[in-house]
């Protein structure tokens, strides 16, 4: 069957394979939505915990939704938060708690000691507050050590709260009167750990719900940290190719790839912003073809310019890539920047690696063959 090319999210277009960078908190730190546009961006992905919390539903419901509060008029994902909730709470119990109801959490993004009813209806009533294009549900993220027991009760709830997350949905697309061209998209998430009966025991309660899109949920890492290419694939393998597929925090290079093979087709990472600022760049080193998986482990490699070798290296970062940052900026300019740590360091290697991320799925739109 042929690959979805495109999806219509809340009147926007969205060519499909993309990758959205995380503007966790309604920003990528050192860059603005014009260095964004020129790297070839086209999406967002943001937080409704942390907006939620700060600056506020009201705040960006007042100043006109997330696309003007943020000046970024391309596509906006709100992810529902419950990951970062969650995660906290694992962590700490003494930071929340987790019902079927929801989650309830006891702190602000900024530390800030303050009660928080996060329930499915509420997940999606702020998130139609911030008038994002693609809305994804409340679930239940185990956690990578979790039992079998943790995880089935995981299941359940993400299944319950998928269900909530639909009829609140509903309700609000129809008290806003959008009609079905101009209403956002809602994903659901399909959790299961490395469970595949699980796995497939949520795909199918979520299929029987409903939803524009499935997004893969919880760890795509094996207990080694290796990329799990097994059960990302089995998880795909349970949605139709006819709705899009969301790998949800899949962003390594090399898994991105891998993941466009086995069905998805929207990816989004913290990796590409947060190596910039840590002095970890991405460049080209070979072809990557489809057909052959053993160039997916070599089409790339980090680039150090913090190297004392580099002090004098007149060469563009790639000079392969069309980035701002390396058609402007030497290996040895950056290479000061980043020995004295000034900030335009961390804004030209974000710039570079973003741009990296948009070359990337631009070679995987022109695969034919896949």
């Amino acid at each position: 069957m042929a690959r979805l090319t495109n999806i219509l999210a809340g009147l926007k277009n969205v060519t499909l394979p993309t990758f959205f960078p995380d503007a966790t908190r309604g920003f990528i730190r050192t860059v603005d939505t014009q260095d964004l546009k020129n790297a070839k961006v086209e999406g967002l992905i943001m937080n409704t915990y942390h907006l939620f919390t700060e600056p506020g539903a009201s705040v960006i419901k007042e100043l006109g939704g997330l696309h003007q509060y943020t000046h970024w008029d391309k596509t906006i994902i709100s992810d529902s938060g419950g990951f970062q909730l969650l995660s906290l709470i694992h962590s700490n119990q003494g930071l929340g708690k987790i019902t079927d109801k929801g989650i309830i959490f006891y702190r602000g993004s900024k530390g800030n000691k303050k009660k928080y009813d996060f329930t499915p209806e509420k997940c999606i009533e702020t998130q139609f507050t911030f008038r994002s294009d693609i809305i994804i549900c409340l679930d239940d993220c185990p956690q990578k050590n979790a039992s079998e027991e943790e995880v089935t009760l995981a299941v359940n709830r993400t299944i319950k709260w998928a269900k909530e997350c639909k009829t609140a949905f509903e309700k609000q697309t129809k008290q806003r009167k959008f009609d079905s061209k101009s209403r956002p998209l809602l994903f659901a998430v399909i959790q299961g750990g490395d469970s595949k009966s699980e796995r497939k025991r949520c795909a199918d309660a979520l299929l029987e719900i409903g939803f524009d899109g499935y997004c893969f949920g919880g760890w795509p890492l094996s207990e080694d940290s290796t990329f799990n290419e097994d059960i990302v694939a089995y998880t795909a393998s349970l949605t139709p190719s006819n709705l899009p597929k969301y790998g949800l925090g899949i962003g390594n290079p090399t898994a991105l790839a891998l993941s466009y093979l086995a069905g998805y087709d929207i990816f989004d990472c913290v990796l590409p912003t947060r190596d910039a600022r840590h002095g970890r760049l991405y460049i080209f080193t070979d072809e990557i073809e489809p057909q052959n998986k053993e160039t997916f482990t070599r089409f790339w490699k980090y680039f150090y310019p913090e190297k004392d070798s580099y002090r004098r290296d007149s060469k563009p970062i790639d000079e392969n890539c069309d980035c701002y940052t390396c058609k402007n900026f030497s290996r040895a300019y950056l290479n000061h920047l980043f020995v004295l740590e000034d900030p335009l360091a961390f804004r030209l290697a974000t710039i570079h690696n973003l741009r990296f991320y948009t070359l990337l799925i631009e070679k995987i739109r022109a695969w034919k063959t896949v």
